[in-house]
């Protein structure tokens, strides 16, 4: 199944996906390093989180998880010239790697990249802080829930916030499964259900490239 489901990637990122020099050099430049590619996201979701900041008209968009930057890339990608991004890294090998692919990709949209924990370079922006338009969420999941709630306060009616690998090839429904990443995943969606904060909110499975996995999106009431 798994030789299909990068099959069908394929085929799709063969058809719908422009070839980016950008994003070309990130992958060329993170695999120079020794750094494996499963960790980003594959190009076709990329261009999922693309199209929801283009047609939501973001400027202000949040990551947690830089790891190599990819995501980052596609991110700005979206945004106009005058966009700024936030992305948080708490490895500080996965930092370095990722400003090296910011510096080298030269956007003139503003990325600013912060190392250290998500939640405490989260809670140490000042609390006049301009509020974010659009939220991706991809980093330690046994964090999620802390995430989340974090997210909605730097958010504005409308802001999107999106989840990745919520899904985790189907261990959030084996009740045998307690490891903290599959807990934290489990909290998350308690808290995504009848969040008095969202306007509403989903979660869909993915097969691909990337496996098994999945992604939980909402809307900020």
């Amino acid at each position: 199944m798994q030789e299909m489901w990068s099959e069908i990637d394929n085929f799709i990122d063969t058809h719908l996906i422009p070839e980016d020099p950008i994003l070309l050099q990130t992958l060329e430049n993170t695999a120079q390093k020794g750094f494996p590619d499963h960790l980003a996201v594959a190009p076709n979701q990329g261009m999922l989180l693309q199209m929801l900041i283009q047609m939501n008209q973001c400027k202000r968009v949040l990551e947690l998880g830089t790891f190599a930057a990819y995501s980052t890339m596609w991110l700005a990608r979206a945004l106009p010239e005058d966009g700024y991004i936030l992305t948080i890294e708490g490895r500080d090998t996965h930092a370095a790697l990722g400003q090296e692919n910011i510096d080298r990709a030269n956007l003139p949209q503003t990325i600013e990249l912060k190392v250290g924990r998500a939640a405490d370079v989260l809670k140490a922006l000042p609390a006049d802080f301009e509020p974010f338009d659009f939220i991706f969420i991809d980093a330690d999941k046994q964090s999620y829930p802390e995430y989340l709630e974090l997210s909605l306060d730097l958010s504005h009616s409308g802001t999107i916030i999106v989840l990745d690998n919520v899904i985790r090839a189907g261990d959030i429904v084996n009740p045998d499964n307690h490891k903290p990443s599959i807990e934290g995943i489990r909290e998350t969606f308690a808290r995504l259900q009848n969040h008095p904060r969202l306007l509403s909110c989903t979660a869909l499975q993915t097969v691909g490239s990337k496996g098994h996995d999945g992604f939980a999106i909402a809307i900020v009431k």
